[in-house]
């Protein structure tokens, strides 16, 4: 019997695609005809591309409603184009819900940065924080994908703790798949062939940009450079340093193949972030082979493999110190725990992370026959 499943999909409404916006462009690619699901993808604006994958079973639906400074798209023309629809169920996959849900809604709630940081006016902290705590109570069902993630959701919603279901990400196949793609011309042409690091993250404060520029300056190496990637240099302005600025370049946006290529010429990846939901990057660098850093700090305690060098969060001289020593690995010893990285990082799939998704979908659907 196939199911009729809604998706709010604006993330992959963009030029460019994010880290949820990769999270749902996932589940869209990697469901079989088998799985008897099909997708009503929802976006809200024409203009931009809608990057649904062109093998999508199912269906898309792009419109645009009045009073977006209201939240209304998402309050009111979402849960109306739904019950028109004739859905199973929605799965709301990028944090947010509407309050009046006509059919069984599962969220996605990727992690609480949303409710921890400042919000830009009061009315946005207004939904966020009133709107949407009660919003969830009216939800199905609550998809996370970290056990930090899982813990951080029940401590500030207590009444969703019965209800979350923790699904890790997996990460992209172009990482386990034998090509070679090269860097972007730009990319390739003001590095000149230099060794370098690669910076994960963005500018954002609790990703601490300035202390991968601080490991770049104090590693006793000149002839590194830094590749920053996710954003461009107009967010690094504040803290780039006039010393370092030859030495680092940057990364807006590459693609999966492209992002690859940059993991495996790395010297080794440095991500020193102070909280995620999950964490993309300490898979990845392992699963291309590369050396990472990191601070087992929330979802990242669970991501400690074989290529990881785990350093205290403000010890600036371990992190100093974990550095020198992946660059001091020989050949033979980095090849070896290369090997073990990939290996490790295989457990990460896209596709098991669907099919217990569509558990969840399916656990949904039997509860609301029960009614």
């Amino acid at each position: 019997m196939t199911l009729n499943v809604g998706i709010v999909a604006r993330t992959l409404n963009a030029d460019h695609l994010r880290g949820t916006g990769r999270y749902v462009q996932e589940l869209l690619n990697n469901t079989q005809r088998e799985d008897q699901i099909e997708w009503t993808a929802y976006a809200q604006d024409a203009s931009k591309p809608f990057r649904v994958p062109a093998s999508l079973i199912g269906t898309t639906d792009v419109f645009d409603y009045p009073g977006d400074r209201l939240y209304l798209w998402e309050q009111v023309g979402l849960p109306s184009r739904w019950k028109r629809a004739g859905l199973d169920l929605v799965h709301c996959a990028e944090n947010t819900v509407p309050l009046w849900q006509p059919v069984p809604t599962i969220v996605t709630i990727h992690d609480t940065v949303l409710w921890e940081e400042k919000r830009p006016s009061k009315m946005d902290h207004f939904y966020f924080h009133a709107v949407q705590g009660n919003a969830y109570r009216n939800c199905a069902a609550v998809i996370t994908i970290s056990e930090s993630s899982r813990r951080d959701i029940a401590a500030r919603w207590p009444f969703l703790e019965k209800r979350i279901s923790v699904i890790p990400h997996g990460i992209s196949d172009d990482f386990f798949e034998d090509k070679k793609v090269p860097l972007p011309k730009v990319l390739k042409d003001s590095l000149g062939g230099a060794p370098y690091l690669l910076y994960l993250g963005g500018p954002q404060e609790r990703k601490r940009f300035s202390w991968a520029l601080n490991l770049l300056a104090a590693c006793g190496r000149e002839d590194i450079h830094l590749i920053a990637c996710g954003f461009g240099s107009g967010g690094a302005k504040p803290v780039l340093q006039d010393t370092l600025r030859h030495r680092v370049h940057f990364a807006p946006f590459v693609d999966d193949s492209e992002l690859v290529t940059l993991y495996r010429n790395a010297l080794a990846a440095i991500y020193p972030t102070l909280y995620e939901g999950f964490g993309f990057p300490a898979v990845e660098a392992q699963a291309a082979g590369t050396p990472i850093l990191f601070s087992p700090v929330s979802s990242l305690v669970d991501l400690v493999g074989p290529l990881t060098w785990p350093v205290e969060t403000q010890d600036f001289g371990a992190w100093v110190a974990a550095l020198k020593e992946i660059l001091a690995l020989s050949p033979s010893a980095r090849g070896q725990i290369a090997a073990e990285g990939v290996l490790w990082a295989r457990q990460f799939s896209w596709r098991k992370s669907v099919e217990r998704h569509f558990g969840v979908y399916d656990a949904v659907r039997r509860a609301a026959k029960r009614r």
